[in-house]
């Protein structure tokens, strides 16, 4: 009995993988608006609790044909997490538009992984500034 259950306890530590979240900072001071080619909260496992509430407030502007978000100073929203580590290889958009006063910032695989900040944990960031 004691051994089906260490093979068990091991099987599930093992199958565990674990995971990272990317999330957009806004650490300016002015407005930063996102555009996605999808929405954001329709890639989430779970469709109810505090990080779908979070982006679905952020949401602007819902009968335009990209999805657009809006994010005050210092305001993150989840753009993506997937297990394993980040890699260019899986990013779930087309690309990503970051707006800012008269600058916009595309994200797509090519560059993803030069924007991107280790946080604590598994979280990554891209810091808008």
């Amino acid at each position: 009995m004691k051994k089906t259950v260490m093979i068990l306890l091991l099987g599930l530590l093992a199958s565990c993988d674990p995971g990272y979240v990317i999330y957009v900072a806004n650490r300016s001071q002015n407005n930063v608006y996102l555009e996605t080619d999808h929405a954001i909260e329709s890639s989430l496992v779970s469709k109810k609790g505090p990080a779908y509430d979070s982006i679905v407030s952020k949401k602007v502007n819902p009968l335009r044909a990209k999805e657009l978000y809006r994010l005050s100073k210092n305001q993150n929203i989840l753009l993506f997490s997937n297990l394993g580590v980040p890699n260019p290889n899986y990013f779930p958009y087309k690309s990503v538009k970051i707006i800012k006063d008269s600058d916009t910032i595309k994200i797509d695989k090519s560059n993803l992984m030069q924007k991107l900040t280790k946080g604590k944990n598994s979280s990554y960031y891209i810091n808008i500034n």
